[in-house]
């Protein structure tokens, strides 16, 4: 009867030490898992028509930035203290310092702040009197087009009225369409693809000097462990517009719709995306006087 005992008490030590590392394991997948499985927002900016340009002084060009309607970043998810299970798994299997603290994700501040997101060209916010954007500034003689793009981890995004919900759309934002929306199970989605105004800049070391063009994206999903398949999608925010005019431009940027598996509102199959490529020579544009930067980080 003792040995049984002894070999019953030494089999639940087995599960039990078992048990933890599954834990452990699993926990970590849910942590570590890919940005795909998570609330993530990718934001991409082209400007071309820059590449082989020489200018004289500091070139600076600025697009909209992601933030909400009223101009506030979301906040990324916090980094949270790892479980036991964890720390035991971690210690086993050698983890870094940083990696044992678990997943830290950067906030917009971090991410767009004096970085070289690409060659020869420093990013940073700007304050400006049309709200926050996103600035690129350059000492070169010879300018190189911009062409980057980051990843950006949130707790909770609302992919059914992003506008209104404080999501990260294309900042700045004025004058949006009519956005009305139709029932969508227990939720509702867009009728069709609103529009808004928002703001591009260029110096007017520029001045005179043929279009530059702006393709800047932002698509933003829901987390697919959390929703299932008739409500998981993403909605796509995009602005494309080719500039002649040097200072703040007033162009047009669209939001679309891809629920479900329904992509009926996307933007990327409205005639806004159609014209901008099928016709080279127009300017989606409208004009406005420039205005001097406010301020921006230094």
């Amino acid at each position: 009867m003792r040995k049984r005992n002894i070999l019953l008490i030494l089999v639940f030590f087995i599960f039990l030490i078992m048990g933890i590392f599954v834990h452990g394991i699993y926990r970590d997948s849910v942590d570590w898992r890919d940005y795909g499985q998570r609330y993530l927002c990718d934001y991409d900016v082209k400007v071309t028509g820059l590449s082989g340009r020489e200018v004289n002084g500091t070139t600076v060009i600025m697009v909209p930035i992601p933030a909400s309607k009223e101009g506030k970043f979301f906040t990324p998810p916090v980094q949270k203290g790892i479980y036991f299970s964890q720390k035991l798994t971690h210690k086993v299997f050698d983890w870094s310092e940083e990696e044992d603290k678990g997943p830290y994700f950067e906030n917009a501040t971090e991410i767009f702040d004096n970085k070289e997101l690409c060659s020869d060209w420093i990013s940073f916010i700007a304050e400006t009197n049309k709200g926050y954007m996103l600035g690129f500034r350059t000492n070169e003689t010879k300018l190189e087009d911009i062409d980057c793009g980051v990843s950006l981890i949130a707790d909770y995004f609302d992919i059914f009225n992003p506008i209104n919900n404080e999501s990260p759309i294309l900042f700045p934002v004025e004058n949006v369409s009519n956005a009305s929306s139709v029932p969508y199970g227990k939720y509702t989605r867009y009728v069709s693809s609103p529009t808004y105004d928002t703001y591009v800049y260029i110096s007017d070391n520029l001045k005179g000097r043929g279009t530059v063009s702006f393709e800047v994206q932002l698509d933003a999903n829901n987390d697919p462990t959390e929703w299932s398949g008739e409500y998981f999608g993403w909605y796509d925010n995009i602005l494309f517009a080719k500039v002649n005019e040097t200072g703040y431009v007033r162009v047009k940027a669209i939001l679309g719709q891809n629920i479900g598996g329904n992509d009926s509102t996307s933007s990327y199959s409205s005639q806004y995306y159609s014209d901008y490529f099928e016709n080279e020579t127009s300017d989606n544009v409208n004009e406005t006087p420039s205005y001097t930067e406010v301020a921006r980080s230094p």
